[in-house]
C-alpha cells in the first residue's frame, strides 16, 4: 500500500481506474540504485533519488518507497544519539560558535565521549544519518507486480463498497475477511463489502483491512472486482472495475495469516489437542451456508464420520451480534455456540448447543456435547447392522467395521454369537480352544507371549482362555490353566 498523495489515476465517464505501470526500466533503474547505494548512508540514497524524480514523481517515490521496504538500517553510531540531543537541548539556544562549543564540551564530560564521537552520535539515530545495511533483491518485473497491487489498495482505502466474484479460493478469501474484520453480504454469487468511507469510525482502519483483502482474491483462478470510489474533496462517485482478464501485472500469492483470533481460541484449541480424546479438532475447517450469508465456523470436530462445529462468539458490537446469531440461526447445520458471558445475551437467542464462557471456554462442557454426538451415532450405527456373518477364526475389528461402514466402536458393542472381541481382533471361541491346546497347561510366559503374537493377539487372550499369570516381582514369567 501506498501513502494517498502517492496514487495516480485516470478518470473518464464516471469511472476511474489507476494508472498500472508495463514497463519495467524506471523499475531497473531505481532497483540498480539501490544496490548500488548499500553500505551507504539513506540521505545520500534519497539525493540520489531526488535527481530521478524529472521523470514522473509519484512513480519514482511510489516505486522507491517499496524497495525502502526491503532495506535494513543501522545507525553508525553505537552510542544513543537521542539522549545526547535531549542533554543538549535542555541547555537551551546558542547564538554563537563559542556557546555551542562550550555545550558540546560539556557533553564531552558529561558522556565520557570526545567531540567527533559526540558530533557523529547526534544525529546518528535519524533514519537520514542511517546506514543501508542490507538491501534485499526483487526482480524489477515483480516489483511492478506489487506497484499496481499497492495502487489499487491505495484506491480502495476510498471505498463506499467492493463487489467480487472468484472461481476457488474461497477458504483463503472468508478466512482473510474474517481475520480482518471485515462486513459482507452475498448478493447471488457475489460477495459484496462494505467499505470504508461508508462508516462514520475506524474509516483509515477499516480501509487497511479492505485493501489486506485484495491480494486473497487475485490469488483466485478466475475473479473480479467493482467498486464505488468517493475520493476526498469530491463530491462524485466513481465506477472501479478489475478482473483476472485484464492486461494488469499483478502478483499471485498467498498470504499467511494469523492463524487464531483470539488467546481465548489459541488456548482451547492447543488444550483440547492435548488431550486424548480420539476427536480431531481443525481450526476454521469449511464454509457454511446461512441464508444470503457464509459462516466459517472457529472449530470442527471429526470421528468416525461424524462432524461437529464450533463458533466462538466474543466482543461485538449490538448490531454486529443480531447479525451473528441470525447467521446461526440459519445455518444449515448443527454447531455449538461458545458465547462470551459479557455479551448481552441469552441461551434463547441461539439455536442448538450454548456454553457460555468467561476468559476460557470450557472444555468439558465441550467434551460432553461430543461424547452425546458420538453415542448417538454409535447407537445409531447398531440399529442398522440387521445382520452380522463373520466367517474367518480371526478378523481385524477395523477391517470388519469398514466392511459394514460402520465404527469400530459401535461394531465392538455388539455381541456377536460364538466370537469375542480381544482387542483390535475379532477371535472365533473355537479358535481360542485350539490355541489353549497349542500353548497347553502351563507355559512360559515369554513362550505363551511368541504364540499369542503368531496371531496378532494381546496377552488379554489369555483371560479369555481361563489362564493365569505368575509374577516375580513385576515381571511375569508363567502362564498356568
Amino acid at each position: 500500500m501506498l501513502p494517498r498523495d502517492l496514487l495516480i489515476v485516470s478518470k473518464r465517464k464516471g469511472s476511474i481506474k489507476p494508472r498500472y505501470l508495463k514497463d519495467t526500466q524506471i523499475a531497473e533503474e531505481l532497483i540498480e540504485i539501490f544496490r548500488e547505494y548499500e553500505g551507504r548512508k539513506y540521505k545520500e540514497l534519497q539525493e540520489k533519488l531526488d535527481e530521478m524524480e524529472y521523470v514522473n514523481y509519484k512513480v519514482v517515490r511510489g516505486l522507491s518507497l517499496l524497495l525502502e521496504r526491503r532495506c535494513e538500517f543501522e545507525s553508525i553510531s553505537l552510542i544513543d544519539g537521542k539522549k545526547i540531543r535531549e542533554f543538549l537541548f535542555d541547555r537551551g539556544f546558542v547564538l554563537s560558535e563559542e556557546e555551542r562549543n562550550k555545550i558540546i564540551d560539556e557533553a564531552c564530560k558529561h558522556f565520557n565521549l570526545s567531540r567527533e564521537e559526540i558530533e557523529e552520535a547526534m544525529f546518528s539515530d535519524l533514519k537520514e544519518e542511517q546506514i543501508i545495511k542490507k538491501f534485499y533483491y526483487i526482480p524489477p518485473l515483480e516489483l511492478i507486480k506489487r506497484y499496481n497491487l499497492s495502487l489499487t489498495q491505495t484506491l480502495l482505502f476510498d471505498a463506499l463498497e467492493m463487489l467480487f466474484t472468484i472461481s476457488g479460493n474461497y477458504q483463503e478469501v472468508f478466512r482473510k475477511i474474517k481475520y480482518l474484520g471485515l462486513m459482507y453480504e452475498i448478493e447471488g454469487n457475489e460477495v459484496k463489502i462494505t467499505g470504508p468511507a461508508s462508516l462514520f469510525k475506524k474509516t483509515r482502519k477499516y480501509g487497511v483491512a479492505m485493501a489486506k483483502l485484495l491480494p486473497s482474491i487475485i490469488n483466485a483462478d478466475k475473479w473480479r472486482i467493482k467498486a464505488k470510489i468517493e475520493l476526498r474533496r469530491e463530491a462524485r462517485i466513481y465506477d472501479f472495475e478489475l478482473s483476472f482478464n485484464d492486461d494488469i501485472l499483478l502478483p499471485r500469492y498467498t498470504e499467511q495469516v494469523t492463524h487464531f483470533d483470539s488467546e481465548v481460541e489459541e488456548r482451547f484449541y492447543n488444550e483440547f489437542k492435548s488431550l486424548n480424546t480420539g476427536w480431531e479438532i481443525k481450526r476454521e475447517p469449511t464454509i457454511i451456508e446461512a441464508g444470503n450469508y457464509i459462516i466459517i465456523p472457529d472449530f470442527g470436530f471429526y470421528k468416525d464420520g461424524i462432524e461437529h462445529y464450533l463458533e466462538v462468539v466474543g466482543f461485538w458490537t449490538p448490531e454486529y451480534l443480531k447479525k451473528k446469531i441470525w447467521k446461526l440461526k440459519n445455518a444449515k447445520v448443527n454447531i455449538t455456540i461458545a458465547v462470551n458471558e459479557n455479551l448481552s445475551c441469552k441461551k434463547e437467542d441461539f439455536s442448538g448447543d450454548v456454553i457460555f464462557y468467561n476468559k476460557k471456554i470450557p472444555l468439558v462442557a465441550v467434551i460432553k456435547i461430543l461424547r452425546k454426538l458420538e453415542e448417538e451415532s454409535i447407537q445409531k450405527e447398531m440399529e442398522g447392522i440387521e445382520k452380522l456373518e463373520i466367517k474367518d477364526e480371526i478378523i481385524s475389528l477395523e477391517e470388519k467395521a469398514k466392511e459394514l461402514n460402520v465404527s469400530k466402536e459401535a461394531l465392538s458393542r455388539i455381541k456377536i454369537p460364538n466370537y469375542c472381541i480381544i482387542g483390535d481382533k475379532i477371535v472365533a471361541k473355537k479358535f481360542l480352544e485350539k490355541l489353549k491346546e497349542e500353548i497347553g497347561e502351563e507355559r512360559s510366559y515369554e513362550e505363551a507371549k511368541k504364540i499369542l503374537d503368531k496371531y496378532g493377539l494381546t496377552s488379554r487372550a489369555l483371560d479369555y482362555m481361563g489362564y493365569k499369570i505368575e509374577w516375580k516381582g513385576l515381571k511375569p514369567v508363567k502362564v498356568v490353566s
